[in-house]
């Protein structure tokens, strides 16, 4: 064979035998990459380890969570808590039979108006089978009953905490706010106002506080003493609902009974004199109306309350590894 025909012969069988085994080399080691990959141990507890394949699937199945490739410490933490609840269940005797759970998947996709081929393609369209979410749902129904029994059964909230709550918070149950019509004479004091005239302004203001809490007729003090602009608006302020007007004058309007007039209120441009012409009071919801939704309050503070109380004795018993 001439070199020429070694060379060929080289070129012609021995290149392409080398490179079906390269591809074939990274074939096998993507792929036992990616096993050492979805294998790699995350945590154990009680001596049960937790993989990166089971966080990737406990993750698949939180609502609105992006799917990433690295281990969210929060996500992790939330997987062993389940675990170790799931251990807590079984040596209490708590367990969630096959049929429990197929009924309550025929619920849910019953619910979701879907055929069972129809809820098959939409679980496999997010990277699950039947199979695998029907253990999803049997973990959580399972957790959820265990949860029922030990925590959200010791919560009691009373009738009185109730009531209390209700009267405590009683802004959050507004049905109509306050109101106030408001009539009004403006003092101007003006800008670069002396100590004596300053004196002079606080002296008139309190004499005509005395003029109408004695009778006198509020138009007519408004058309002798009140500046612009509510002097050519015979001291009419306008209506308000509490908390629309400034703060000095707000606090004024709402301490005042209807009719009554009030001490002067000093702002940076002068001072009002008002009287309340009308007045409506908050009207709140009534306590029988807002009773389920204050209990529902309650019950939720006292049960985080106590279940995390009751998930930290849980932890401090349990032997977990986080690696």
């Amino acid at each position: 064979m001439t070199n020429f025909m070694q060379h060929f012969a080289h070129r012609s069988f021995y290149g392409p035998f080398f490179l079906f085994v390269s591809l074939i080399f990274v074939f096998i080691s993507k792929a036992y990459s990616n096993a050492v990959t979805l294998d790699r141990v995350l945590a154990s507890v009680d001596n049960e380890i937790i993989t990166y394949a089971d966080y990737k699937e406990f993750v698949k199945g939180l609502e609105g969570k992006e799917q990433k490739n690295e281990v969210d410490a929060g996500e992790l933490n939330k997987l062993i808590e389940e675990k170790i609840l799931l251990f807590e269940a079984k040596k209490k005797g708590i367990e969630v039979s096959d049929k429990e759970v197929d009924e309550t998947v025929e619920e849910l996709r019953k619910r979701n108006g879907t055929s069972a081929k129809e809820f098959e393609n939409l679980l496999i369209a997010e990277n699950w089978n039947i199979t695998a979410y029907k253990k999803f749902m049997k973990d959580k129904m399972t957790v959820a009953r265990l949860v029922n029994r030990e925590v959200d059964a010791m919560v009691v909230v009373t009738d009185n905490e109730i009531n209390r709550y209700y009267h405590e918070t009683k802004n959050d149950y507004l049905a109509g706010p306050g109101t106030v019509e408001l009539k009004a004479i403006f003092l101007k004091l003006n800008e670069e106002a002396s100590i004596t005239e300053i004196t002079d302004l606080k002296i008139k203001a309190l004499k005509i506080v005395s003029l109408l809490r004695k009778g006198e007729n509020f138009e007519q003090l408004v058309a002798e003493y009140s500046d612009e602009p509510l002097k050519s608006h015979e001291g009419i302020l306008g209506k308000f609902a509490r908390g629309k007007l400034i703060p000095p004058l707000d606090r004024a309007a709402f301490s005042l009974k209807e009719g009554e007039v009030g001490d002067p209120v000093w702002v940076s441009e002068g001072a009002y004199i008002l009287q309340i012409a009308h007045k409506n009071e908050e009207s709140f919801q009534p306590f029988e109306a807002v009773k389920k939704d204050i209990y529902s309050r309650l019950f939720q503070q006292k049960r985080e309350k106590l279940y995390t109380e009751w998930v930290k004795k849980i932890w401090e018993k349990s032997s977990v590894k986080i690696n």
